[in-house]
């Protein structure tokens, strides 16, 4: 097994005592960091959250190493937002985003000058920047992984493809090297990020690196490997192959697909223990939002007992499984603290001594996960294509047009008991405060003045791509 170490070693990056004390200011060399990001993997997706009949035993040993995440939470429940709440560090929103960018607008996307990837500060400081897999972070040259930090980029722009295939609901080829479009290279999607992952840390030869692994899986359409493409380039192109998939096949395929991204990471330590670098190597595991509602319904617990699915706001939309892989810092153990996917960014820079000067939503887990410090008092919020939610101590409130939500989560985690008539004064207080964090938070964008519960001018794919 590759995980064994002695927990005694002196600490290369970072202490107990000096949680937030700098890498590079301790005289120690750089930290590496691995960014692996599932899609549409629910908070059950893997056997350590509770998954049943799964296979990952990288992720597994992973997780009885480093620091479980119980209340890990992405920024939305659908793709996009997600990715961009990563790279920013802030609430989309900032950006003018409230759903999923264009499948079919060339033109929209994350701008690399006005809202640049935090790859860049990592690239400035020394780092080799390395992104394989998926980016639904705009179709254009403009919007391309390069422009914003990265030094090499596998993968595909839209919101999904055939991992067999390789092409999108519209049956075109979406395979990219950097900037340029790749009709050559033939396999599995999730074996070729992987293999392409393996060789950028060979290729770093012992330099500091940021490698970011946002995989297809388990995203629809459902294609274990060794499974026939579903979209061919002869045929009409479907979205979504599972609606009429026997429950049986899914759940074969929905193996093999959560296999697939298991056994990358085991090729990926495989490496860094071969180079003598995992000591030295954060590896971070989440997903960019929970399980849609045909794994919801065709492998029950996808999503744990949470209530909701993606592109909902409920706990199972954006609740995932979430594991900080560092253990000479970060010691086994299950941390409870609410975290989300803007917290990221700063965990990330702060970790590799960067020093942010950006001006961010999110906040630096260091604390938390190193020195088990209570994350400090913040009100969150989510929202998504004609719904909102806030959540402020243990109250969570959900609004959907004209209906209102108010569950307490210390006691009614599956939001099972609506209390909104039973605190109407809490309830309204809420209502107020998100309706002022949303003109705040999309003041200077495109969002600014729209009404806060609206349907998105987007019309993805019918699980929000």
């Amino acid at each position: 097994m590759i995980l064994t170490r002695k927990l005694n070693k002196v600490l290369p990056v970072i202490s107990v005592v000096a949680a937030t004390v700098p890498a590079a200011c301790q005289n120690q060399p750089k930290p590496n960091v691995i960014l692996i990001l599932a899609d549409d993997l629910g908070y059950s997706g893997i056997t350590s959250f509770g998954g049943m009949n799964l296979e990952t035993p990288a992720l597994d040993q992973l997780a009885s190493s480093g620091v479980i995440c119980t209340n890990f939470h992405t920024n939305a429940p659908v793709s996009s937002p997600t990715r961009v709440s990563i790279l920013t560090g802030s609430y989309q929103q900032r950006v003018g985003l409230n759903n999923i960018y264009s499948a079919t607008d060339s033109l929209d996307g994350l701008d690399p000058v006005t809202h640049p990837s935090f790859a860049k500060q990592l690239k400035e400081a020394g780092y080799h920047t390395g992104i394989f897999g998926k980016w639904h972070l705009g179709l254009d040259i403009s919007f391309n992984p390069t422009n914003h930090g990265f030094d090499e980029f596998v993968g595909f722009l839209i919101g999904n493809i055939d991992l067999a295939s390789h092409m999108t609901r519209f049956n075109t080829i979406d395979w990219w090297h950097n900037k340029q479009l790749d009709e050559a290279e033939k396999g599995y999607g999730t074996y070729l990020f992987n293999e392409h992952a393996v060789q950028f840390i060979k290729d770093c030869k012992g330099e500091p690196f940021f490698l970011y692994v946002p995989h297809a899986a388990i995203h629809t359409p459902i294609i274990a490997p060794g499974d026939p493409p579903y979209r061919d380039g002869i045929h009409p192109a479907g979205y979504d192959n599972a609606i009429e998939m026997p429950a049986e096949e899914y759940q074969r395929r929905y193996r093999g697909m959560v296999k697939s991204i298991d056994d990358g990471l085991q090729m990926i330590l495989d490496e860094l223990e071969k180079e003598g670098i995992l000591d030295n190597t954060l590896i971070i595991f989440t997903s960019d939002n929970g399980a849609e509602k045909t794994a919801v319904d065709k492998y029950p617990g996808a999503n744990g007992f949470f209530n909701g699915w993606k592109s909902t706001l409920y706990e199972g939309g954006t609740r995932v499984p979430a594991i900080f892989y560092y253990p000479e810092s970060m010691h086994h153990r299950t941390n409870d603290d609410l975290m989300l996917t803007m917290d990221l960014m700063p965990t990330i820079l702060e970790f590799c001594g960067i020093i942010n000067e950006r001006k961010i939503d999110g906040v630096s887990l260091l604390p938390s996960l190193v020195n088990n410090k209570p994350m400090p008092e913040r009100d969150v919020f989510w929202a998504n294509a004609g719904s909102v939610a806030m959540q402020s101590g243990v109250w969570k409130l959900i609004w959907q047009g004209n209906k209102v939500e108010l569950f307490n989560m210390m006691i009614d985690p599956k939001e099972e008991h609506d209390l909104s008539s039973t605190y109407p004064e809490r309830t309204e207080n809420m209502k107020k405060a998100t309706e002022n964090w949303w003109k705040e938070a999309t003041k200077g964008t495109r969002l600014e003045g729209t009404p806060l519960i609206f349907v998105n001018r987007f019309k993805p794919g019918p699980q929000g791509e």
